[in-house]
């Protein structure tokens, strides 16, 4: 059976009958001799690994919260800090507490506290999905060297948990909302297919790294630093004018087009590049199903590295 094809125990297999699931088995053959059936190896996993994932989910939920005297409460609390804080530190909605009007700082007709709450979510939802699949080899190694969990469960908690994560910032995204008394557009409900291309993005960006990070530790020096990278390239809290270097740098990131098309479809202010949009919408599912076939390759090896 080539490596990483799944099967059930035959009759003739008496040493495997007592096994609940599904038996892996790993060797040294490349798992795409027979791309066939590490498609479908992988289509079956996925297929059964929902009910333990989640299992995985609730648990990971309930272990995040559980000695916190807030509970829940802890998941919304950064972006709400900020949103009051970028409330206060404004007046009339474009100008500083401090100092002068900073023309950067308007978002249009949309006052720059919406602007900067509703890209300081998505910004939280991508950097959440990223590092839940980036950890998620070196948080579960113990499980998959037992064969007791498919890797795909885990990716499916991960997923629910970056989903998770965004739905309980979306209440602070809804106050902001009221409080400027911004309606939202009718395109409102089209919105949530940005936010999950975001999730997709993030997702699919972190089962990528997620071999590199469990066979080396440079990737969590680098960690260090890429949130900030982040907030620079990418339109979170203000607008770049046309003209300047950091205009042109936000261009060639993917995420400015995705967040500037969500914020768009989300209230009806701003400009959006339609083409870049609905092209980086399914390229983000691509890439998390690119990653997701990536990780299963590089499984055996990360295994026999843990082992050694």
């Amino acid at each position: 059976m080539p490596p990483g094809e799944t099967g059930h125990p035959s009759q003739t297999d008496e040493s495997s009958s007592d096994l609940s699931g599904l038996v892996k088995i790993y060797s040294g053959r490349s798992q795409l001799f027979s791309i066939r059936a590490f498609l479908t190896g992988a289509w079956l996993d996925f297929r059964s690994s929902s009910a333990f994932s989640k299992r995985l989910f609730l648990q990971n939920i309930a272990q995040r919260y559980r000695y916190s005297s807030f509970g829940l409460f802890w998941a919304f609390v950064p972006s709400a800090l900020v949103a009051i804080l970028l409330t206060l530190g404004q007046r009339d909605g474009e100008t500083p507490a401090f100092g002068d009007r900073i023309p950067i700082l308007i978002a249009g007709t949309v006052p720059p506290q919406v602007y900067g709450i509703f890209g300081l979510i998505m910004a939280q939802t991508f950097l959440e999905a990223l590092n839940i699949q980036r950890v998620s080899l070196n948080q579960y190694i113990h499980l998959l060297v037992r064969q007791k969990i498919p890797l795909e469960a885990i990716m499916m908690a991960g997923l629910a948990e970056s989903i998770f994560g965004f739905l309980m910032r979306l209440p602070v995204l809804i106050a902001i909302l009221l409080v400027f008394n911004i309606n939202p557009a009718l395109t409102f409900p089209l919105a949530f297919l940005g936010i999950a291309s975001i999730i997709c993005f993030g997702s699919g960006l972190g089962l990528l790294l997620a071999p590199w990070n469990a066979l080396s530790k440079d990737l969590e020096n680098v960690m260090q630093f890429f949130p900030w990278f982040i907030f620079l390239v990418t339109p979170v809290f203000v607008i770049i004018k046309p003209g300047n270097w950091l205009y042109y740098l936000q261009q060639f990131n993917p995420l400015t087009y995705i967040f500037e098309g969500t914020r768009f479809l989300a209230y009806g202010v701003g400009t959006v590049n339609s083409l870049a949009l609905f092209i980086l919408l399914p390229l983000t599912v691509i890439l998390l199903l690119v990653s997701w076939l990536f990780c299963r390759l590089c499984l055996p090896y990360i295994i026999e590295r843990s082992l050694t």
